[in-house]
This record gives C-alpha cells, sequence and structure tokens, in this order.
C-alpha cells in the first residue's frame, strides 16, 4: 500500500468518524475513535517489523497528532486547571527530553527496524529513569484527571492513554519480534475495543454500529499494512 493511498484512506476514515459523530450529535464518538491509533501502529510495528522505518515514522506522526487534537477538541470544552497544566507540561516535556536523547530515528523503532545499530543510551532522562518516554506520557495523560471538569465526563479518556502507554512500556520491556503474536494482539485489541465501544454507546446503537464498522475497516487497513511489507 503505497503512503498517499494511505493518506487518502486516513482522510476518508476520520472524514466518515466526524460525519458520523455529527449526524448523531455525539462529539465522544469521534474523539474515542480518533483518539488510539498510535499505539496499535507502535505494537504492529514493535512485534512485525515488516515496516520501513520512514512509513512508520510518517504514520505514528500523522496518528499522534490526530490523537491530539481530538484531546485538544476535549480540552477546548472543560478547560485545564493550573495544576493538570503543570503536571502534564512536565509528563511531556519528559517524553520531548527523552526523544531529543535519542533521535527520531531510534524514538521510531530505528534499531528494531533494521535501520540503527543497538546503542545503550545515557544522557538525560535515561540517566535518570528508564522509558522516560511513555512515562512522560503516563505522567501527562494522568494529569488530565487532577481536573474535575475533564473527570466529571472524560475519566475514561485518561484511562485509556495511561494504560495503552503501560501496555506499550511492557511490550517494549518484555516484548520481541513475534509476527504471530503482533497479529494476534491487533485482532484481540480491535474486536475487543469494538464491544466496548458498542457497549458504552447502546443509546445510540445504530450510530455505534456504523462508527465500529468504519473503524474496523481502518484497523484492518493498518494491519495490513504492517503485516505486509519488509523494511528496507
Amino acid at each position: 500500500m503505497g503512503n498517499a493511498f494511505f493518506l487518502i484512506l486516513t482522510f476518508a476514515y476520520v472524514s466518515a468518524v466526524l460525519a458520523i459523530s455529527h449526524v448523531a450529535s455525539r462529539s465522544d464518538l469521534a474523539v474515542y475513535s480518533l483518539s488510539f491509533w498510535q499505539y496499535l501502529v507502535y505494537a504492529l510495528a514493535f512485534l512485525l517489523r515488516s515496516i520501513s522505518l520512514e512509513d512508520f515514522k510518517q504514520d505514528a506522526f500523522l496518528l499522534k497528532t490526530i490523537s491530539l487534537l481530538a484531546l485538544g477538541y476535549v480540552l477546548l470544552q472543560t478547560g485545564l486547571n493550573p495544576a493538570s497544566l503543570i503536571v502534564m507540561a512536565i509528563g511531556f516535556g519528559l517524553n520531548i527530553s527523552a526523544v531529543s536523547a535519542l533521535g527520531p530515528n531510534r524514538t521510531y523503532y530505528g534499531v528494531e527496524l533494521g535501520r540503527m545499530p543497538v546503542e545503550r543510551i545515557h544522557r538525560f532522562p535515561y540517566s535518570l529513569i528508564p522509558h522516560p518516554m511513555l512515562i512522560g506520557n503516563m505522567l501527562a495523560y494522568g494529569a488530565l484527571l487532577i481536573d474535575s471538569d475533564f473527570r466529571i465526563d472524560w475519566w475514561p479518556l485518561a484511562i485509556f492513554h495511561v494504560t495503552l502507554n503501560l501496555t506499550i512500556l511492557l511490550m517494549e520491556a518484555y516484548g520481541g519480534q513475534s509476527r504471530f503474536h503482533g497479529i494476534l494482539w491487533s485482532f484481540i485489541c480491535l474486536i475487543s475495543a469494538s464491544l466496548l465501544f458498542l457497549i458504552c454507546f447502546t443509546k445510540i446503537w445504530h450510530f455505534a454500529i456504523a462508527t465500529a464498522l468504519v473503524n474496523l475497516f481502518f484497523g484492518g487497513v493498518l494491519v495490513r499494512r504492517y503485516a505486509g511489507r519488509r523494511a528496507t
């Protein structure tokens, strides 16, 4: 699958989700649909190691941007108290410093995808804690729960982000290349997420089904993209 075609499919997917959300008058349909795809591509890249480094970097940046835009929309509705903002800034600051220490290629599994030599990084923040990028993310997303306005309506969003960052951390710490586990994990996650989605939106079940089907299609596109190519 070429990059241009994938970008077109991503745009079509986002447009479809936004359209269903608009018709349903439920912005949370779109927020929860668009917020977590970057974790799937991290897992697919790490476990399958079939995508090229350049394509993975493009996909991860694109999907993370979409996720942050969804989060930004939520924060515009809820606001953010100073304590939450300070802790979030510390978390994302830790993430950014980790990216600076690693460099973009190592950040996006350059070693695992065969493009970078193995090297132990001792610069801050790796001199202080292991996995500072993911720990920083967990701190930043967890900070959202400090804000009572956010917590009332959107606490699952923060919990899912923290949990998925922890999952990726454990994968990086204890996992390894495995095509079988990559495909199996991906489809288990897609099916489980779809069922949870339908349970959470039972009051608007027809819109939930439509959105879940669109999500499953896009998830299948991602699995096919990452399973069908060899890193170069």
